[in-house]
């Protein structure tokens, strides 16, 4: 019978440090690992003190948890993690376990310790691409219960404190539109049972400014049980809101200018027509009356015919006396006056379009401005000389009002004064009133002119969504609105009976803002539009989701399994999910 290995042979193959010390912290015993992992011979250490070799940061912390064991006489409930220094000056990063003498009835306190530099390193990583992120990266435990892991990113973009979410994991859904929540909601259940989804939804509330976030989110599983569920949150508002400028673009070009251009069409039409019927009773009566030239039948009258016919050639036809040239002059006119007028109106619009694709082509950030001068300017383009116009114009600004805007904004309030102005069916009034409530400058101009049509402010409101049926026909109310949302403010209607009123509002400069992203571009837009579930076309939703649920699970010893699944997130579902008014589309793996 082979005799048994002695078991300091043994604890000399582990791969491990094992060491024992007393009370004070010295060793009494390091096995060969030892060696290996710090370069030191084993018992040139016997003897000294452990926590000479441990990091200066880390010392405090290390021997705070060993006087807690030494005192309990119990194991920690979890390992210690520090820096330990090696015979060449480096630092080598230790996972140490420590048990009492009660435990193992060792003279001494007995530690393993486990080399977790690698490990260490890949989780700092990790951290770094995280903290730098602008998207939100996130791991919950698979019932929802347990955040594993929140970057600070879900600060700005769901404005929840990173502590907050951590004791109440699920309060990131107050902060979801109550339109998406329930499609949110839908997608956790399918994701704890074990499916990948991929929603778009928004931030926000009804009555506020709300921005989109597209969310691809994975499973974690472990051996067939999904233990975590893992993804991130992007801000996809800048991708919403160019949708909607190309929206308002196409249906300008395809429908409002198509249209008017019929009308000069159909017009020039009517005009050539009045004038053919008012001619061709005349020709008629020349080509089919007598002549006298032709009974001669001499050649002199043969060669005055020809004669004649050659004069014809520039005499008039006679025209026919029953036609009425006073209406017919008028019917031209007014129909030449209604070509001037849609060719203005085009020209005018060209104008304001032209004025639109320069404010989207702008990537200047906002400026802090004082208003005033902008609303004077303003004034003086829509009106010029107040004491001349035939409007009755009023202000009330206060003069150390500053607001964070573009300088466009002179151009927005121009444009509700026109607006107004042409179409009051009295004297028109217009009242423009500034005002600064809490962080934000609010620019009111009131007027007396009819309401605004529904159809012209509800697709800025976002009340309904313009299709081929349903369109906008004017550009000014949107100019005024880009230039308030590209700002990083919005815009409001009131429409009664007895007049409109519209206000800008953007943030105001000379305190703190709580809308505006910090490099001034605007952090929210107004929406009323469905929940969308996306295709999964961002290029990190599938391969970058992955390697931060790889890392993340491994940092918190949670294991992901791969199959033929991983690439769901790529693919088109055939199922349809309906959100809450209106219907939403799925195309998620």
């Amino acid at each position: 019978m082979s005799r048994s290995p002695e078991p300091e042979t043994l604890i000399d193959l582990a791969q491990d440090k094992i060491a024992v010390i007393d009370e004070r912290g010295r060793f009494r015993y390091l096995n060969a690992a030892a060696g290996n992992l710090l370069g030191f011979d084993p018992d040139e250490l016997v003897g000294r003190n452990a926590f000479d070799l441990v990091h200066p940061d880390d010392i405090d912390r290390v021997r705070a948890g060993f006087d807690s064991v030494v005192a309990d006489g119990t194991s920690p409930d979890s390992p210690l993690e520090y820096r330990y220094g090696t015979a060449d000056g480096d630092w080598v990063w230790f996972r140490t376990l420590v048990f009492p003498p009660a435990e193992t009835g060792v003279d001494g306190y007995a530690l393993s310790s486990r080399d977790i530099t690698l490990e260490v390193e890949s989780r700092r990583r990790l951290e770094t691409i995280a903290s730098t992120s602008p998207d939100v990266l996130w791991m919950f435990s698979a019932d929802w219960t347990e955040l594993l892991f929140v970057n600070g990113a879900v600060e700005p973009v769901f404005g929840i404190d990173p502590e907050a979410l951590e004791r109440q994991p699920q309060v990131f859904l107050e902060s979801v539109h109550p339109d998406d929540r329930p499609a949110v909601e839908r997608a956790m259940e399918r994701l704890s049972a074990g499916e990948s989804t991929n929603l778009d939804y928004r931030i926000g509330s009804p009555d506020g400014p709300t921005s989109w976030v597209r969310v691809p989110s994975r499973p974690v599983t472990e051996n067939g049980e999904v233990v975590a569920v893992t993804g991130f949150a992007r801000d996809v508002t800048d991708e919403y809101r160019r949708e909607r400028q190309l929206t308002v673009m196409d249906n300008l070009l395809r429908h409002t200018i198509r249209n008017d251009m019929n009308i000069v069409d159909g017009t020039a039409e009517r005009i050539a027509d009045r004038i053919d019927d008012a001619v061709e009773p005349a020709s008629s009566v020349s080509s089919d009356g007598p002549d006298d030239r032709a009974d001669s039948g001499s050649e002199d009258s043969n060669f005055a015919t020809s004669d004649s016919d050659d004069s014809d050639s520039t005499t008039p036809d006679p025209v026919d006396p029953d036609v009425d040239f006073a209406k017919l002059a008028a019917d031209v006119r007014d129909h030449a006056e209604t070509v001037r007028r849609v060719a203005a109106d085009l020209l005018t619009t060209a104008e304001k379009q032209r004025g639109v694709i320069d404010l989207l082509r702008q990537h200047e950030p906002p400026q802090p401005l004082r208003v005033a001068p902008l609303v004077e300017s303003a004034v003086a383009d829509a009106v010029g000389d107040p004491s001349d116009s035939r409007a009755s114009v009023t202000v009330s600004c206060p003069e150390e009002a500053r607001a964070f805007t573009h300088p466009e904004l002179d151009y927005a309030i121009a444009e509700l004064i026109e607006n107004a102005i042409e179409h009051a069916e009295a004297m028109p009034t217009v009242e423009i009133e500034v005002t600064a409530p809490a962080d934000r400058v609010e620019i009111a101009v009131r007027d007396n002119a009819p309401p605004i049509p529904p159809a012209e402010r509800d697709p800025i409101t976002d009340r309904w969504k313009m299709d081929d049926l349903k369109h906008t026909g004017g550009m000014g109310l949107w100019l005024v609105y880009w230039i308030a949302d590209r700002s990083g403010g919005d815009l409001r209607f009131d429409a009664g009976t007895d007049g409109n009123e519209v206000t800008i509002c953007v943030p105001d400069a000379d305190r703190e803002p709580s809308s505006a992203a910090a490099d001034g571009r605007p952090s929210a837009v107004s929406g009323n539009e469905p929940t969308v579930e996306s295709d999964g076309g961002e290029a990190v939703s599938a391969a970058g989701l992955d390697g931060v649920a790889s890392a993340v699970a491994a940092d918190r010893g949670v294991t992901s399994e791969t199959g033929p699944d991983r690439d769901a997130a790529s693919e088109t579902a055939t199922d349809e999910e309906v959100a809450p008014d209106p219907p939403a589309r799925s195309t998620d793996g």
